[in-house]
Formats: structure tokens, sequence, C-alpha cells
């Protein structure tokens, strides 16, 4: 067994949905979950089920940073779209990228955690280190503000591999200015610095 981090989570508001809405708040998050496995030493596996539930495994070195782009992602789909979710961090099995079988501490703690999370806030990882426990409630209420411009543009900006502002106002088809207001107002600077030390806490 190794260390994961493990995300159980389920779409807010799914039965509001129609199919082809709740179809593409999943492939935001698929498609998130693969960018996440391009990450420096990163791995993910990444699953549906239930309908409207999903589960993935990563580094736990990244579960700050990826608590927010799975976050994001889903915002950028259309106003109000979110998703809630519990981490586990701790040993887990996993053969491949197959979630189905997987077992373990973390899967186990992720599942509870998903299971006795109240109407707010919509991420917690009661098991999880201390700094982690504490960064999440923030970052939560941080992230329950943002619009789907600026998830866009958190989504982007989040990644250790993140463009430049000047390409990725490019991509957006918006001016520098107005992507870094986006950016500002998004908490993007101090995300990044509490992922940052999230990320060399020893």
């Amino acid at each position: 067994m190794q260390n994961w981090a493990v995300f159980t989570g389920d779409i807010v508001r799914s039965s509001d949905m129609g199919a082809q809405v709740l179809g593409d708040v999943f492939a935001a998050l698929e498609s998130a979950a693969k960018g996440i496995g391009c990450w420096p030493d990163s791995q993910t596996a990444f699953a549906r089920f239930r309908g409207d539930g999903w589960q993935m495994a990563l580094p736990p070195i990244y579960a700050m940073r990826a608590a927010l782009v799975m976050r994001a992602a889903v915002r950028t789909t259309g106003k109000g779209h979110d998703t809630r979710f519990g981490i586990g961090i701790g040993v887990g099995h996993l053969t491949g990228n197959d979630l189905a079988g997987a077992d373990g501490p973390a899967f186990l703690q992720s599942g509870h955690a998903l299971d006795t999370l109240k109407r707010a806030p919509r991420m917690a990882a009661p098991d999880a280190p201390q700094h982690l426990r504490t960064a999440l409630p923030l970052a939560d209420r941080i992230a329950l503000g943002w619009t789907q411009k600026q998830a866009q543009v958190v989504l982007a900006l989040l990644a250790p591999n993140a463009p430049t502002q000047d390409a990725l106002a490019q991509s957006l088809g918006r001016s520098r200015q107005m992507t870094q207001k986006q950016a500002d107002s998004a908490g993007v600077s101090a995300l990044l610095d509490c992922c940052s030390a999230f990320e060399t806490q020893k």
C-alpha cells in the first residue's frame, strides 16, 4: 500500500440539472483530474459512481491544491454549480486506475467524511493533518464566492505549471487587466500561498 489523498464527492443540487448539464459537470471534473495527474510527481485515478457521485485518488502533497481545482472545475460549468467532498489521507490499495476495487484507511476516511458533511462547508478532511483541516474551511468560504469567469482563471492559475497571465488572458479572450482583476477577486494569490505552505509542510 502507498499513501493517497482520496476525495469522495457528489454534485450539489444535481437533481435540478438535466442529463446534459450533469454530463458537462462530470466532463469538467474528469478533465481537471487528468490535469492534476500531469502535475510534477503526480498521478490520479478518477471515477464517477452512483449517478452524481465521484471519487479521485492522488498524491497527498497536492490535497489542498487539488481540492481548489476540483471546486473551480465545477464552477466553470455554470452559475451556482458546485460539488462537495470529503478527503481522506493515508494508506490505500489501488490497482492501476481502477477505483472500484480500491480499499484502505484513506478510502474509508474519505467516504465517512462525505457522509458526515453537513450542509456547509462543502469540503472537509476531519481525519487529515491539522494544517489541512484548518485551511479547508477558509478556502471553502472563498470558493463559494467564485463566479464562473473567476473559476476559469482559478482553474488555470492554481496549476503548478500555470500559464502566464498574458497567455491565460489570450486563451480566454480577455484583456490582461480583466484577467488580473478576476484573479485578485478570486483570491488566487492567497490561495497559492496556502497551497505552497501545505506542500512544504514537514
